[in-house]
């Protein structure tokens, strides 16, 4: 008997510990269960988030690739290509963030000389561009900052 005693404890102790463990995982199942459609829904609100995310950072290095390639055939003389880039990257102005507008126009300043118009100069005429784009957009703003201010 004092062998099967102990024999019996641990079997005892054994099956308190299955039915923890599995309550335990009942209890998981069953949150999952309840909540299966708002834990979907949150995975792809995170995934869509994510996905948005990447694709502006995308957008925006494809700008300054693009930028950079002008740069780069433009100081190689490369005209047909860079009157092609040119031409894409004046089109994409009107969409451009501020914040790009502004990066443009610091980095190509840094390949013109402001004072002296070179108008056969694709730089140039980028340059002034963005500069024009820019001076449109705080012109617009300050009109709308007025108006805001005279209502009030």
């Amino acid at each position: 008997m004092l062998g099967g005693a102990p024999v019996e404890s641990k079997r005892e102790f054994g099956k308190t510990l299955q039915p923890a463990a599995a309550s335990s995982t009942n209890h998981d199942m069953r949150f999952f269960r309840r909540h299966q459609y708002l834990l979907c829904f949150l995975a792809v609100l995170v995934f869509c988030c994510v996905m948005v995310l990447r694709q502006f950072m995308a957008n925006q290095v494809a700008h300054v690739q693009l930028r950079e390639d002008f740069i780069l055939l433009h100081d190689q003389a490369a005209a047909p290509g860079c009157a092609g880039l040119y031409k894409s990257l004046i089109e994409r102005l009107p969409s451009l963030s501020d914040r790009d507008l502004v990066d443009d126009l610091e980095r190509t300043s840094m390949l013109v000389d402001p004072k002296a118009p070179d108008r056969d100069d694709l730089v140039w005429k980028y340059y002034e561009s963005v500069k024009r784009e820019l001076q449109n957009r705080s012109e617009q703003r300050l009109k709308h900052a007025v108006e805001r201010a005279e209502k009030r």
